[in-house]
């Protein structure tokens, strides 16, 4: 007799299946970006509006949602949280130098991140 265990994610053939909703995500966002490249390139975006969306911070905001997507709650509101604040500080501003506070504030976190997101942890 088989036991039926639904933590195991791999289909018939043995592979491993993908989650629809990091798919979907992932799909939106690459329509969503394409829209926004080609609303820049017509001239309706302005430069200003395109370099804080197309950044290194809204990276950390996409994979912070991808991660919420495939329901990694905590990792993904640290990783997602995180490019948020750098974007206020971006906004505002806020000078941060990269190597010496911005790097090992992003290494910390993905300590924090891998930590609360233990797949043994229930």
């Amino acid at each position: 007799m088989e036991i039926i265990n639904d933590n195991n994610r791999r289909d018939v053939d043995g592979a491993f299946k993908r989650p629809a909703a990091g798919s979907i995500y992932l799909g939106s966002l690459l329509v969503l970006v394409g829209i926004l490249w080609l609303l820049y390139n017509v001239g309706v975006m302005g430069y200003g509006l395109f370099s804080v969306i197309f950044s290194w911070q809204m990276f950390l905001v996409a994979a912070g949602g991808y991660l919420i997507s495939v329901r990694r709650w905590r990792s993904g509101l640290v990783v997602g949280g995180l490019g948020v604040l750098f974007i206020v500080f971006d906004v505002l501003d806020i000078y941060l130098s990269f190597s010496k506070v911005v790097l090992p504030i992003l290494v910390m976190a993905a300590g924090v991140a891998l930590i609360l997101s233990r797949p043994d942890r229930r």
